[in-house]
């Protein structure tokens, strides 16, 4: 038969439990990503975005934006679509990537996208232009990087601004650029 405990270890073991499972919830609340906004704002959902591609010196847009569908999901990825008209159809797959918390009610993003094909570049001024087509830098098979800052306005508008990187199959980077983002929250 097995002794039962006494009272006294029983009341000790109680309190020591609860303690125990406030520390171990206390310390996963401090590793776990922080999901809310201080406004009470959240980042989660999915985003209608106008991207703006910039001079990375004088901040002068390049070309008309373009409209893209971002998705933070909860636990910290985050998926995008791309209405980019400088790639050719089915060229750059969707971006997948992470996003964190910062400090001062910002979020940092980080995505890649492949870029399956090459394409020639579609300028104005140079052999070959065709005023038809959209105006593309053109691209390289491989794969470009995003890494955006997103600050929320409201629980429902947004701003974001960063750079983009492309490389080719080898890794070797051929283009940077910048951008800047307006969001709104998709209803």
């Amino acid at each position: 038969m097995t002794p039962r405990p006494s009272s006294t270890v029983r009341r000790w073991t109680a309190p020591t439990s609860a303690a125990v499972c406030a520390l171990f919830t206390a310390s996963l609340a401090a590793t776990a990503p922080q999901l809310d906004h201080p406004s009470g704002a959240k980042l989660t959902g999915t985003w209608v975005v106008q991207v703006t591609l910039r001079n990375c010196t004088t901040n002068a847009p390049l070309a008309p934006s373009f409209t893209s569908l971002v998705t933070f999901h909860e636990g910290g990825t985050v998926t995008e679509s791309a209405g980019n008209l400088g790639f050719a159809p089915n060229q750059r797959t969707p971006g997948h990537g992470t996003w964190t918390r910062l400090p001062n009610h910002e979020y940092g993003q980080r995505m890649i996208a492949l870029l399956l094909f090459d394409t020639p570049p579609n300028l104005p001024g140079t052999p070959g232009f065709d005023p038809a087509l959209p105006i593309s830098p053109g691209s390289f098979a491989g794969w470009q990087t995003i890494s955006h800052t997103v600050r929320l306005t409201d629980d429902d508008n947004g701003v974001s601004a960063g750079t983009n990187a492309f490389y080719k199959a080898d890794g070797t980077i051929y283009r940077t650029g910048c951008s800047t983002a307006v969001l709104q929250r998709f209803k």
